[in-house]
């Protein structure tokens, strides 16, 4: 499962990303979450704390621990989900981060005590695939140009999404759910199309 992949055509690459920003704002809909102001809210956060998105993430967090939104060992482990999570610089790293995302997400799944809104968080971070690229000319310049694996604009998407959300429904969970998985959707959008 990909949820977080924005498919390129030779034809229209426009056109998927364009079809998934509609299903985004029905998602943010359906959450009583208008999309637009999610999306500012993501962006607000990461200007907020500044360039550097370890710290962004880490603070993200820090704050839906503070709000009552992840308990504390939930806040843990989010915590050492970003630093590995950060640590990875090509697709190789994360090819070795992902077993240890899903089985956290495993873990968590069985674990009653679990907040939706880490369990939503941990598992949108766990079924994130690196896209294959159409072409190996184009699209590895650009990979090349990038000095840093997507992922990282993932968890930032995800933590700043789960806040925005539960910062703008009143601290509902559905709101945070929803908000993280819109953040990371958000954030892979932005890095593909």
């Amino acid at each position: 499962m990909n949820i977080l992949l924005c498919t390129v055509k030779k034809q229209n690459p426009r056109s998927d990303c364009d079809e998934s920003a509609a299903s985004l704002r029905a998602l943010a809909a359906s959450a009583g979450i208008q999309f637009s102001g999610l999306q500012a809210e993501v962006y607000r956060l990461r200007d907020q704390l500044g360039p550097d998105k370890k710290k962004g993430y880490d603070e993200a967090i820090r704050r839906l621990a503070g709000g009552g939104a992840v308990s504390e060992k939930d806040e843990r482990a989010l915590l050492a989900l970003g630093a590995r999570g950060f640590a990875v610089g090509s697709d190789a790293d994360f090819e070795k981060f992902r077993p240890y995302a899903q089985a956290l997400h495993k873990r968590m799944m069985a674990d009653p005590k679990t907040s939706p809104v880490a369990l939503a968080m941990v598992g949108a971070i766990a079924h994130y695939d690196v896209p294959a690229l159409p072409k190996p000319g184009q699209g590895g310049q650009i990979l090349a140009k990038r000095s840093e694996h997507p992922i990282r604009d993932i968890l930032l998407g995800v933590a700043g999404g789960a806040f925005g959300g539960l910062m703008m429904s009143g601290w509902n969970p559905i709101g945070g759910v929803v908000g993280g998985v819109v953040g990371g959707i958000v954030a892979g959008l932005k890095g593909l199309c």
